[in-house]
């Protein structure tokens, strides 16, 4: 089922709660707090790998390919670079899915870029193609996140913020 970019909920908050007058307060339970806090740096090098995949056709025909990358990285401070990305083709239309986060070692989103997209070259269908981009990025206790849609010539933008979990 899909979603008009109206009716998706930001990030960590239920559908109907968007907006400064319905903000609640989100709480990790112990359990996870727990957890969370048990997890020692030597761990997540377990977490650190590269690996792909190609979709190939049952008759040998390559469709697409998916590839992702976790590796320790360093942005003002010790962290871990998450990269997924696929890219195929649907009906012969050009599609593909890209996501770069940068992590603390606690596991804690520092920076996120997501881009998606679909080419549509048919004529029934031109002037359709989408372009999602989406960058979210912690600042001053704020999670801050600037989403660009384009379907066709349109372009939309929103911009919003929400206090970062524990804040």
């Amino acid at each position: 089922m899909e979603s008009t970019l109206g009716e998706q909920t930001a990030v960590g908050y239920p559908a109907g709660t968007e907006g400064p007058e319905h903000r609640q307060e989100l709480k990790a339970s112990d359990e996870a707090v727990t957890f969370m806090s048990g997890i020692e740096p030597v761990e997540l090098q377990k977490c650190v790998f590269a690996d792909s995949l190609v979709i190939v056709s049952e008759g040998g025909r390559e469709l697409g390919e998916f590839s992702v990358t976790v590796e320790f990285a360093r942005r003002e401070q010790p962290c871990m670079m998450l990269h997924a990305q696929s890219h195929g083709a649907i009906d012969d239309c050009p599609c593909g899915t890209a996501v770069t986060a940068y992590l603390t070692t606690d596991l804690e989103v520092l920076d996120e870029d997501h881009h998606e997209y679909v080419k549509y070259f048919s004529p029934q269908l031109e002037g359709h193609s989408v372009d999602k981009r989406c960058h979210m990025v912690q600042r001053d206790g704020q999670m801050v996140i600037h989403k660009v849609t384009a379907v066709g010539e349109e372009v939309t933008e929103e911009s919003m913020s929400y206090p970062r979990a524990g804040n």
